[in-house]
C-alpha cells in the first residue's frame, strides 16, 4: 500500500468487497449504498443487537463540549497516548492507521501529526459520538484523519491485511466477545503490521474485585452495554484463546510503580491497565 493510499472496505452486511470509500459506492453483492454523512461513513452492519445500539447512546452524553472533553476530562490520556503509547507503533515509516472504538479519536488525529504521509482511519460504534466529537478534535489538534467511520470491533468492515498500525484504547472490555476482535485485529494487520491495546485490569482479590463488579455491571444494566470487569488471569485466557500467547499481555508501567511483577501485586486492590501487543 502506497503513502496515503485509500483502504478498501468490505461490506459489513454481505461481506462482498466495496473498494475505497469514494462518491457514494455500492456493495455489489446485496446492493447496499454507502454515503457520509457530516464527514462520518456509516459501516455498521444494517441489523444491530440491542447492545450494540446502546453503546451508540450511552456515548453521546449531553452538556459536555469537546474541548472540554478533550483537554480536561482526556487531558492526561492524552499525554501517554502521545508520548508513551503511539510512538511504539507509528512513525515515519507508516503507510495506514487504524483506530478502534476511538470515541474522541485523539489518537487517530496524533497518529496523522506523526505520520502525515498515512492513511488514517478512526472508527467508534457511535456515528453520533464521531459527528459531534471526533471530527472536532481532529480540527483542535491539528490532525484530520482521512476517514471517519462507524464501525463493529468485532466484525472490522476492511479487507485483510491493509493496515500497518492498529490501535484501541479501553474498548475491548466493552465489547460482547474481545477474543473475536483481537482476531479481526490480526485480519487486518498487514504483514510486519503492529497493534496495540490498552485495556483495564479488575482487581484480582475477592473482596476488591466483587466490589468493582457491583459498580460495573449497574452501570452496564442501566445502560445496557457488555461492559464487565476482566481479570489479568481472564485477559491471559481471552488471548490464549484468540491464538495469541502470553507474551502480548504486560501491565503498564505506572509513574511511581514501573515494576512489572510490583503493578501485578498493587492489582490486588485496584485496577491497573495493561498493554496488548500483536506483531504479525
Amino acid at each position: 500500500m502506497g503513502s496515503a493510499e485509500a483502504v478498501h472496505v468490505r461490506c459489513p452486511d454481505c461481506g462482498k468487497a466495496v473498494g475505497p470509500l469514494a462518491g457514494e459506492p455500492m456493495c455489489q453483492g446485496c446492493g447496499r449504498r454507502f454515503v457520509a454523512d457530516e464527514g462520518v461513513w456509516d459501516l455498521l452492519p444494517a441489523a444491530r443487537g440491542a447492545v450494540k445500539i446502546n453503546e451508540d447512546l450511552a456515548h453521546v452524553e449531553a452538556g459536555l463540549p469537546t474541548w472540554r472533553r478533550l483537554l480536561i476530562h482526556k487531558r492526561y490520556w492524552l499525554e501517554w497516548c502521545d508520548a508513551d503509547w503511539l510512538p511504539t507503533v507509528v512513525d515515519a515509516r507508516t503507510r495506514s492507521f487504524l483506530e478502534i472504538g476511538g470515541g474522541l479519536c485523539y489518537a487517530s488525529a496524533l497518529a496523522k501529526a506523526k505520520a502525515p504521509g498515512a492513511y488514517v482511519v478512526a472508527t467508534d460504534i457511535s456515528p453520533r459520538y464521531l459527528r459531534h466529537h471526533a471530527v472536532n478534535v481532529g480540527r483542535i489538534l491539528g490532525g484530520l484523519p482521512d476517514l471517519y467511520a462507524s464501525a463493529d470491533a468485532e466484525a472490522l468492515p476492511f479487507e485483510d491485511a491493509q493496515f500497518d498500525a492498529v490501535y484501541s484504547q479501553v474498548v475491548l472490555y466493552r465489547l460482547s466477545d474481545p477474543g473475536r476482535a483481537l482476531r479481526e485485529i490480526r485480519r487486518v494487520l498487514a504483514p510486519g503490521g503492529r497493534y496495540l491495546g490498552i485495556e483495564r485490569a479488575s482487581p484480582w482479590a475477592a473482596p476488591w474485585h466483587a466490589r468493582e463488579a457491583r459498580t460495573i455491571r449497574a452501570r452496564a444494566a442501566r445502560q445496557g452495554v457488555a461492559e464487565r470487569p476482566i481479570r489479568y488471569r481472564e485477559w491471559e485466557a481471552i488471548l490464549a484463546a484468540s491464538g495469541l500467547g502470553p507474551e502480548t499481555l504486560r501491565p503498564v508501567s505506572g509513574r511511581r510503580v514501573r515494576v512489572p511483577w510490583l503493578r501485578r501485586l498493587g492489582n490486588a486492590a485496584r485496577p491497573i491497565y495493561v498493554a496488548i501487543r500483536l506483531t504479525r
